[in-house]
C-alpha cells in the first residue's frame, strides 16, 4: 500500500511541475510578436502593431529617449538635445552597466517617447497601464500631467517612494502622442521602468487588469483557505504541531502575496507607505522561513541537528533586526546575500535532513524532499527574477501549491497507516476494556467494604448498613432463586421473562452501588466542585436545554418559567453547573416516575425569593401533577434509603439525599410540598451579591 501511495504522490507532483512549467505561458497575455523594434530612439509607430488576443493592447517596448540626472517637463528646450541618450524599456538602470546609465540603480532622469496611433483611435478613450517604475514618477501625455505615484526628488530626502499598478486614462487629440515621465529612485535596489508599459483601449485594458488582480486574489484566498483548514485540523487534534506550522506557513505566503501587490495592500489594508509595505513583506518572508524550519524539525526531529536549528533562529533574528534598523534601500540592495544565507540553510534541510529521513524510511520523506527541493529552487528563481538577472516568472506561489500538495499526500498516507493500526488495536482494546471493567467492579466493592467498616463506629452508619443489606439482599435472593430453578432444570435458561427479571435486578444493584459511591464522596468532600459566577437566566436556559429533549423522548411536555424575567436576568449565583443539573436530574426523574399515566406535563419555575434564613435566593422548583406524597411522609423523603413512596420499588432511596448534599455544598437548601394534585420539589441557591 505504501508503494502505491508513493507512486500516486509522485504522479501528482509531476503534474504540479507540468502546471508550473505551463504557468508563464498561461499568464503571459502579451505575445512576443507584439514587441516593436524602434527605428529611432524615442519613436514608435503603432499603425501596423499586432494587437493580439487582448483586443488592442500594445506594449511600448524598445528604445526610449532618456535624460540622465535631468527632470524635464513638456516644452523644455533641452528635450531632443545633446543630453539625450537611448535606453531600453523595460529594463532597470542597474541592468545595463555597459551604457553608463546609473549603474547603482539610484538616481533620477526623464524618459520620453513619441508614438503614432491609428487615426480611428483619435478622440476615443485610451489608457496606459503602468506596472512598476522605481520608485516615484510623474507622467505627462501631450503636455497634460496625469496621475503618477509618489514624489519625485533629486535625493533621498526629497523623494517619497510608492509602487503599485497604475491605470491612466486619456483621449488622444492627434495621431502623434508625446509621453514624458520623470523618474527618481533613491529607495529601492532597482530604478527605472522595470516592467512593460501597455497602451490600449479602456475596454481592453480594464478586463486585462481585473484578470491580473483576480489572479492575485485567487492565490491569496486559496492560501488563506488552505492555511485555515490546517489550523482547524490542528485545533481539533491539538497534538500535531507540524499541522500548525504548515497552516501558518500557508497563511504567511498568502499575506506576503497580498503585500507584494501594492494596489491590493492599499485597498484592503489601507497601507499607503511604501517603506512600511516593504518592511512588512520582508518580515512575513522571514516568518515563513522560520516556520518552514520548525515544520522540518517536527516532521523529522531525529534527523535535524540542534546546532542548525539555533543557526536558523539566530539567522532569522539577525535578518529581522537588520530589516528593522535600516531603510529599505539598504536591505533591499543586499537581497542576494540574504537569499544566499537562507537558501544555504534550506538546502541543509533539503539534502541532509531530507535524504537522511528518506534513507531511514520515514513516512513521506521522499515526497517531502521533492516538494521542499522545488520550493527552494523557486525561491532562488524569484530572487534572480526580482534582481533582473533572469527572464523567468514568479514561481514561489506555484511551488508552494506543489509543496502543500505533497503535505496533503503525506497526511493521507499517514492516516491510512493509522487506520490500519487502529483496526489491529480494536481486538486488543476489547480485552483491555473487559479487564478494566473487572478492576472497576473490584475497586468499587473494595471502597464499599471500607466505607462499611468505617460506618460501624457510628450509629448512623449502622442504620445505613442495615438498609444496604436489605436493599442488596432482596435482588440477590431473587437472582439466586431464578438461578437455582435453572440449575435444577425446573426453568429453561433462555426464558425471556426470567432473563428480563435477572437483568432488572442486576441493574438495580449497579444503580445502588453508583449512588452509594457518589453520596460517599459528597459527604467526605472528596468530590471536586468547579464553581463559576453566572447570571440566573443563563442557568435557567441551561436547564431548559438539558431536560427539554430528554422529556420529549418520554412524551412529556416541559414548561420552564422565569428565564426571561428582569429580576432573573439581573441576579447572579456561584454554582457548579454540572452538579446543579445532576441534582435537578433526580427531581425531574422522580417527577416522571410518579406522574406516569396521570399527567404528561412537568414544570420548572425559577424565581427570586428569600430562603428560610431570610437570604435572597434563586428558587428552582420542579413540579409534577402525579399522585402526590402523603403528608406524614414529607419529612422523610430526603433521608437515605427512603423508598416507602408508592411506585418507588426500583429506587435506591439515595437520589434525594444526593440532591440535599449538593445543595449543602452550595450553601443552599432543599424542600418539598405535596398534595393530591402532585408534588413540588425546590432547590434554593443563595444569590451572589458581591
Amino acid at each position: 500500500m505504501g508503494s502505491r501511495m508513493l507512486g500516486a504522490a509522485m504522479m501528482l507532483l509531476m503534474l504540479g511541475l507540468a502546471i508550473m512549467a505551463a504557468a508563464p505561458l498561461a499568464t503571459s497575455t502579451i505575445d512576443a510578436a507584439q514587441r516593436q523594434h524602434l527605428p529611432d530612439p524615442g519613436v514608435l509607430d503603432l499603425l501596423d502593431a499586432d494587437r493580439g488576443k487582448d483586443g488592442g493592447i500594445v506594449p511600448l517596448d524598445g528604445e526610449w529617449e532618456f535624460y540622465r540626472e535631468r527632470l524635464l517637463e513638456p516644452g523644455d528646450p533641452r528635450l531632443g538635445g545633446l543630453d539625450m541618450m537611448p535606453i531600453r524599456v523595460p529594463a532597470s538602470w542597474s541592468a545595463e552597466p555597459d551604457n553608463g546609465l546609473l549603474e547603482t540603480g539610484r538616481g533620477h532622469g526623464t524618459y520620453r517617447l513619441l508614438f503614432r496611433i491609428p487615426p480611428e483611435e483619435v478622440g476615443t478613450s485610451r489608457g496606459l497601464f503602468i506596472r512598476s517604475i522605481g520608485s516615484a514618477y510623474r507622467v505627462w501625455i501631450d503636455g497634460a500631467e496625469k496621475s503618477g505615484l509618489g514624489t519625485v526628488g533629486i535625493n533621498n530626502q526629497q523623494e517619497t517612494p510608492q509602487a503599485h499598478i497604475n491605470l491612466i486614462y486619456f483621449q488622444p487629440k492627434q495621431e502623434h502622442i508625446e509621453l514624458l515621465l520623470q523618474v527618481s529612485n533613491y529607495s529601492f535596489r532597482e530604478g527605472g521602468i522595470r516592467r512593460e508599459i501597455l497602451y490600449g483601449g479602456i475596454e481592453a485594458l480594464t478586463p486585462y487588469i481585473v484578470r491580473e488582480l483576480l489572479y492575485d486574489i485567487f492565490i491569496i484566498g486559496g492560501f488563506l483557505f488552505i492555511g485555515a483548514y490546517h489550523l482547524v485540523i490542528c485545533a481539533i487534534r491539538k497534538r500535531d504541531p507540524a499541522t500548525l506550522y504548515l497552516g501558518l506557513v500557508t497563511v504567511a505566503v498568502a499575506v506576503r502575496t497580498l503585500l507584494l501587490n501594492g494596489y491590493l495592500s492599499k485597498l484592503l489594508l489601507g497601507i499607503d507607505s511604501w517603506e512600511l509595505l516593504v518592511k512588512l513583506e520582508y518580515f512575513v518572508e522571514l516568518l515563513a522561513y522560520i516556520l518552514l524550519v520548525l515544520l522540518m524539525k517536527h516532521l523529522y526531529p531525529r534527523e535535524v541537528h540542534r546546532a542548525m536549528l539555533y543557526l536558523s533562529y539566530w539567522t532569522t533574528a539577525g535578518l529581522a533586526l537588520y530589516v528593522l534598523m535600516h531603510p529599505a534601500d539598504t536591505y533591499t540592495s543586499t537581497l542576494l546575500q540574504q537569499t544566499a544565507v537562507k537558501a544555504a540553510i534550506l538546502l541543509y534541510f533539503v539534502f541532509y535532513v531530507g535524504i537522511k529521513a528518506m534513507l531511514r524510511r520515514r513516512e513521506g520523506a521522499l515526497i517531502h524532499l521533492f516538494g521542499l527541493l522545488v520550493l527552494t529552487i523557486a525561491i532562488i528563481n524569484d530572487t534572480f527574477y526580482y534582481m533582473g538577472w533572469a527572464d523567468t516568472f514568479e514561481a514561489t506561489n506555484y511551488a508552494v501549491v506543489l509543496f502543500l500538495l505533497a503535505q496533503t499526500v503525506i497526511v493521507a498516507y499517514r492516516y491510512s497507516l493509522l487506520s490500519s493500526r487502529n483496526d489491529a488495536l480494536v481486538s486488543e482494546l476489547a480485552g483491555v476494556n473487559i479487564k478494566l471493567e473487572e478492576k472497576v467492579r473490584a475497586r468499587t466493592e473494595d471502597l464499599r467494604s471500607k466505607n462499611e467498616q468505617l460506618a460501624e463506629s457510628k450509629s448512623t452508619r449502622t442504620k445505613m448498613l442495615v438498609h444496604i443489606a436489605h436493599d442488596l439482599g432482596s435482588p440477590v435472593v431473587g437472582i439466586r432463586r431464578y438461578l437455582q430453578l435453572m440449575a435444577e432444570g425446573k426453568q429453561g435458561t433462555g426464558h425471556p421473562a426470567i432473563m428480563a427479571k435477572l437483568v432488572a435486578q442486576i441493574a438495580y444493584i449497579e444503580r445502588l452501588i453508583q449512588d452509594l459511591f457518589e453520596l460517599s464522596k459528597l459527604e467526605s468532600g472528596e468530590l471536586p466542585f468547579h464553581m463559576e459566577r453566572i447570571t440566573a437566566n443563563v442557568l435557567m436556559d441551561d436547564i431548559r436545554r438539558r431536560f427539554e429533549p430528554e422529556l420529549e423522548q418520554e412524551s412529556y411536555v416541559l414548561q420552564v418559567h422565569g428565564s426571561r424575567h428582569a429580576e432573573i436576568s439581573e441576579a447572579s449565583v456561584v454554582v457548579d453547573r454540572f452538579r446543579i443539573l445532576q441534582a435537578l436530574q433526580n427531581y425531574v426523574g422522580n417527577a416522571v416516575k410518579f406522574s406516569r399515566g396521570i399527567s404528561e406535563t412537568i414544570t420548572i419555575n425559577g424565581t427570586i425569593r428569600r430562603d428560610v434564613n431570610g437570604r435572597p435566593a434563586l428558587m428552582i422548583e420542579v413540579a409534577d401533577y402525579g399522585r402526590g406524597i402523603p403528608e406524614e411522609e414529607l419529612p422523610h423523603v430526603f433521608r437515605r434509603f427512603y423508598t416507602n413512596r408508592q411506585g418507588n420499588d426500583q429506587g435506591s432511596g439515595l437520589g434525594l439525599a444526593i440532591v440535599q448534599e449538593i445543595a449543602r455544598r452550595h450553601g443552599g437548601e432543599v424542600g418539598v410540598s405535596s398534595g393530591e394534585g402532585g408534588s413540588v420539589f425546590y432547590l434554593a441557591l443563595p444569590l451572589d451579591e458581591s
